[in-house]
């Protein structure tokens, strides 16, 4: 049970994170992000809160080169019965507020003895990712490899807050997506399907909501291609509301505070 809660916990933090993609067709130039943004997110598997996540857009605007970007935070981390697997995770990106691409992210892990530092650099007209990761005997970051990305590579981070951006409002019920990113060392794709409109309960009443589902690989954790769903506020601010994952394991879901 203990190595299969620990596998689930690492789960939770990729779920609050899994729209870590690109999103074909969105028009940035009508939708911008909320500057000074903070949403709070808990995860409970089972009967057990497990763990707590958040969201951060910084209410400043920063600058790489002639890009005018936001400062985005991911956190995740374990409480309660869930400090057996411990997990503090943090994602930081800086997105380009016209392109929405990332031109630059920063990863900080720590789960269990593991601990891994590293700054991502996007060179987006060439579609490469250079890698430099934390030497904590030598106390400084070095080149651990160049990858290739797709077209318009965007993060873990814009991914998650890329897909408030989409206008539902034009949507049919099974228009699909086609999503691309880059995780770690490599990029790869996924389909997003929506559902249409659908109230669910939070602790702050009913809430009406756009419902979409990832078609997500085949594995033995998943039970069946769409074992996930995510519900997405039917408002302005389209907050994603709740994530739910059918697993072999039990039902993991995640909800915004």
């Amino acid at each position: 049970m203990f190595k299969s809660g620990k596998f689930i916990l690492s789960l939770f933090f990729i779920f609050v994170t899994m729209n870590c993609f690109a999103i074909i067709h969105v028009d940035f130039t009508k939708r911008k992000l909320i500057t000074g943004e903070t949403l709070n997110y808990r995860a409970k598997w089972g009967v057990l809160t497990i763990g707590t996540a958040s969201s951060r857009t910084d209410k400043k605007l920063y600058r790489l080169g002639s890009k005018v970007c936001y400062k985005i935070d991911l956190k995740g981390k374990t409480n309660g019965l869930a400090k057996l697997f411990y997990l503090n995770d943090k994602w930081t990106s800086y997105i380009d507020i016209e392109s929405f691409t990332t031109l630059k992210s920063y990863r900080s892990i720590h789960e269990g003895g593991y601990r891994l530092e590293e700054i991502v650099y996007f060179d987006a007209g060439n579609n490469k990712a250079r890698v430099h990761e934390y030497d904590f005997n030598k106390k400084l970051y070095f080149l651990k490899n160049i990858y290739e990305t797709p077209e318009n590579i965007f993060d873990v981070v814009s991914g998650f807050m890329m897909i408030r951006l989409i206008d539902f409002t034009k949507s049919a019920v099974g228009d699909k997506f086609r999503i691309a990113g880059f995780y770690k060392n490599e990029g790869y794709k996924i389909d997003l399907i929506y559902y249409g409109k659908e109230s669910i309960k939070t602790d702050n009443g009913k809430k009406q909501c756009y419902k979409i589902k990832p078609i997500v690989p085949k594995s033995r954790v998943f039970d069946g291609l769409d074992a996930v769903s995510v519900w997405i506020s039917a408002d302005k601010a389209q907050k994603i509301i709740k994530i739910k994952a059918n697993l072999v394991l039990g039902e993991l879901i995640i909800d915004l505070l």
